[in-house]
């Protein structure tokens, strides 16, 4: 969700980002309304792409042991968690997180621990799988996440660039606006709000608040990724997707996402 500052003219970094997001969305989509063994094999490629990517960023190199455990952990959480155990998944990515930590020991500062990666990741695989495949009304919740997400990402850089105004963590990352900011979580709100409308009209109200909280998520999963490329003093995490940097720079929103509503789902249970 960052506002890069890709030229002077902001269509530049706009086309790029546009044709990527149109090859990548019906993937997404497409695996999202089909749940089962497809949606579950998507999120787990997706993991270990971000797993790659975490290690290079951490580690200075992508092939260490640390990483082919993670790698590992999360092909298994992943097979776990589609299984309808999402509890045992979470205490493999745990297993799997501090095994990979032991081997790489000692490492230069806590970030750079393999179990901070198996928190940052895998945990939020495990609640991705879990929200589509377990929880109540799972294939909706799942899409509301992914448009909520997708359009918060979105209206942070138009309204960021657009506007501009007073930095949100200048001292993390200078492009991202206060105005970027509320973009994304407005952008968000009105997402799943138009999304509940076509397809479900009495959940209207309700989605449009549960879009605004993903959008205050996914604001803060750019901050929290943004924290972590300026203490490794990295741009970006890769150039895997023109206009959109790494599969980290392009999912950092949906990580912290993805938990938040996991939990709301969750409260929710208990609660009803």
């Amino acid at each position: 969700m960052s506002e890069r500052q890709g030229g002077s003219d902001s269509t530049t970094g706009l086309l790029p980002r546009l044709l990527t997001a149109f090859l990548l969305i019906p993937l997404a989509l497409g695996s999202v309304w089909a749940g089962g063994r497809l949606y579950a094999a998507v999120i787990a490629a997706m993991t270990i792409f971000l797993l790659f990517e975490w290690t290079r960023m951490v580690d200075g190199a992508e092939l260490r042991r640390g990483f082919y455990v993670l790698s590992g952990t999360a092909a298994v959480a992943s097979f776990v968690a589609a299984s309808g155990y999402a509890g045992w998944a979470l205490l493999v990515a745990l297993g799997g997180g501090a095994l990979a930590t032991v081997l790489e020991w000692p490492k230069p500062s806590p970030q750079s621990w393999p179990a901070v990666g198996a928190a940052y990741i895998i945990v939020p695989a495990i609640a991705a799988l879990w929200l589509r495949l377990d929880a109540p009304e799972g294939g909706f919740v799942t899409l509301l996440l992914f448009i909520a997400v997708w359009a918060a990402d979105s209206s942070a850089y138009l309204v960021g660039k657009a506007i501009g105004g007073p930095k949100l963590v200048p001292s993390i990352s200078p492009n991202k606006t206060w105005a970027g900011a509320g973009g994304a979580v407005i952008g968000a709100g009105l997402a799943a709000g138009a999304l509940a409308f076509l397809l479900r009209p009495h959940e209207t109200g309700g989605s449009w608040l549960l879009g605004m909280v993903i959008g205050v998520a996914a604001v803060v999963g750019d901050v929290v990724e943004s924290m972590f490329k300026r203490r490794y003093g990295i741009k970006d995490t890769g150039a895997v997707f023109p206009g959109h940097g790494g599969v980290l720079d392009r999912l950092d929103g949906f990580l912290i996402a993805v938990l938040a509503l996991a939990a709301i789902v969750l409260l929710l249970q208990g609660i009803v």
